[in-house]
């Protein structure tokens, strides 16, 4: 086989599944050469109770494998133990007593074998040198994902994954999130990445001077990004100036990303699981636009009607595909909350102004409640959007939560209103039967 072509050994490795590369290798000295750059995934995955870090930082020196690596994710999340508890006592309290003790006793196992292994690794913040080494020598990284909300997929304890699903069992140290959300953008510091994620960002980390400036230092490596992704948590804000300055420091770090052509910015308020977060796009970007922009996702604001406009009229050039809404912090049996509320305007106004603004707009996707302010007006409106589709804008099941006592209703003639016009579909819509 060491006379066959460098090709078609690539091509027999590319059949292999994992298990099978580190026998194939042992054939020949060819083959083991070859198969160097099919030993690990190109995924790296990082979890805060292992020595991730360690292994890799080992693979980004080691001069054949390092290569290999082009996306990482850390998941930096932590269930808080009380809350799990009383929550995962809740849900299966129908089942017998005996069996729910054991399953509860298999998940308080792994959850201590969890908290120990954190303890004994620490904090992510504590290997910030050795976690820019290891980016920095990694050629082919192009993604990276921060994660605070999502179960890795390995932990096999099914109540523990179940359990990361609801919010309210989610716990975060929000000094140490600082210092590892630092460390992190420190090690990213030059590196061309196309996509950046992070499913739970602490807002008032733009407010906090020291965290502001090295952000602002840090990040400029984002305008390599075609891809943001960042859903802030609005939770340790304290009044309106507090709120501003932060809204001000993230718009600096939103306009280092230059050539994005996909963004999304959900609020998610740990702290009131179903209030929107009072945003002015105006004050976020001050006139910015993003001339690449192709995707647009916007969840869980309260914002202004013909501020929301003007923003996305900036972007009628380029702008195709359009999210407003989400899922948000909604528990497992509850409608979504991420949806958009107007404290000044309706619906009906900025669906027609999107329509006449937005001429390249081929897709639009509503979840979540939908609301106008001063309900005692005739021009009140207010939705409940159950999901079409998931964010990779593929169809999804409907949910078990839809019911016609929600009134929860399909986005779809909303999404043929703005892309071909015709009657408006609002006000006495009717709500889904079941």
């Amino acid at each position: 086989m060491d006379n066959l072509p460098v090709e078609l050994l690539r091509l027999i490795y590319s059949y292999c599944d994992r298990e099978s590369v580190p026998n194939l290798r042992a054939v020949t000295p060819t083959l083991a050469s070859v198969g160097y750059e099919y030993l690990l995934s190109p995924h790296f995955t990082s979890l805060n109770w292992r020595n991730d870090i360690d292994r890799l930082h080992c693979i980004a020196l080691h001069e054949q494998l390092r290569g290999s690596i082009k996306s990482i994710t850390i998941f930096l999340g932590e269930l808080s133990y009380y809350d799990a508890w009383s929550t995962s006592w809740a849900q299966h309290f129908v089942i017998p007593a005996q069996e729910r003790s054991q399953m509860m006793g298999y998940a308080r196992m792994e959850f201590d074998k969890i908290e120990s292994g954190r303890k004994k690794v620490g904090p992510l913040h504590l290997r910030a040198e050795d976690l820019r080494e290891a980016c920095s020598a990694l050629p082919n990284l192009r993604d990276f994902e921060v994660s605070f909300a999502r179960c890795p997929a390995t932990v096999e304890n099914e109540l523990m994954r179940d359990l990361f699903v609801w919010p309210n069992c989610r716990k975060m140290d929000r000094q140490e999130t600082y210092q590892n959300l630092d460390a992190i953008i420190f090690a990213l510091h030059g590196i061309k990445l196309n996509s950046f994620k992070v499913d739970r960002l602490p807002l008032e980390i733009f407010r906090l001077s020291n965290h502001r400036i090295h952000w602002f230092t840090h990040a400029q490596s984002f305008s390599s990004l075609s891809s943001l992704n960042l859903t802030l948590d609005p939770s340790g804000l304290s009044g309106p100036t507090s709120a501003f300055r932060a809204v001000n420091g993230l718009g600096r770090v939103l306009q280092l990303a230059t050539n994005l052509t996909h963004l999304k910015l959900a609020f998610h308020p740990y702290a009131s699981e179903q209030s929107k977060f009072a945003l002015s796009l105006r004050e976020l970007f001050f006139g910015f636009t993003y001339t690449r922009l192709t995707d647009l996702i916007l969840e869980g604001v309260s914002c202004d009607e013909e501020d929301l406009k003007e923003f996305m009229g900036r972007h009628s050039d380029t702008l195709v595909r359009l999210r407003l809404g989400g899922r948000g912090l909604a528990k497992p049996f509850e409608a979504s909350h991420g949806g958009i509320h107007l404290y000044e305007g309706t619906f009906k106004s900025l669906f027609t102004g999107l329509r006449l603004r937005l001429p390249k707009l081929e897709r639009v996707h509503l979840e979540g409640i939908f609301e106008c302010e001063h309900p005692d007006l005739p021009s009140h409106e207010t939705y409940n959007f159950y999901p079409l589709t998931d964010e990779n804008w593929e169809p999804v099941p409907t949910p078990s939560w839809v019911r016609s006592s929600r009134k929860t209703i399909s986005c779809q003639p909303f999404e043929q209103y703005i892309l071909q016009g015709g009657v408006y579909p609002g006000g006495d819509y009717l709500a889904r039967d079941d």
